[in-house]
């Protein structure tokens, strides 16, 4: 189911029309109990996929895509050549991705202390695609997600919201390399 959402985001972010745009993917919502409180909280969300037009080719950009993410710190678990997808499933990781403190690529809340995704286990979904475009050039589309939860106590993930700087990065990667 999850990754259905992510390819159906994928899709919607495949429409879009301007060079840079972030697209409004499909609705998820789950219902919680708070605390033993009388009610249920609803939680919906929304997943954002990072659409990013580029001057080069689906085989250009595809062929340096998987050392692009590595070098982000992202250990690609799903690569579909067929439909230039790559990406990271249920990827935990703490305190940094590579060399950047999470609290620079998420929004997870924070406390007196500090950003919450500098100390709580992160789980991130990634998934870059590459389509062709009418002009001869291609698109890149990134779905960044992420839950989190605190390590010292028994509760359960939240979702977390993306600063776009990962995508941001991911973007000048490619185009550096491509371009070098």
């Amino acid at each position: 189911m999850r990754r259905l959402l992510l390819w159906c985001a994928l899709g919607s972010a495949a429409c879009a029309s301007s060079t840079k745009a972030p697209e409004t993917g499909p609705s998820t919502s789950r219902t919680v109990q708070v605390g033993g409180m009388p009610g249920k909280l609803t939680v919906t969300s929304q997943s954002r996929a990072n659409v990013t037009n580029m001057a080069f080719t689906v085989d250009e950009v595809w062929k340096v895509l998987p050392l692009v993410l590595d070098s982000l710190g992202v250990k690609a678990s799903s690569i579909d050549p067929a439909q230039h997808s790559i990406g990271a499933e249920n990827f935990k990781v703490r305190v940094q991705l590579g060399r950047t403190p999470l609290s620079r690529y998420l929004e997870c809340g924070g406390t007196q202390v500090g950003a919450n995704a500098d100390s709580y286990e992160v789980i991130l979904n990634i998934v870059t695609q590459v389509q062709p475009v009418a002009t001869g050039g291609s698109r890149l589309s990134t779905l960044f997600e992420a839950m989190a939860k605190p390590i010292a106590f028994s509760q359960g993930y939240s979702k977390c919201s993306t600063t776009g700087l990962f995508e941001s990065r991911l973007v000048d990667a490619v185009k550096k390399r491509l371009q070098g």
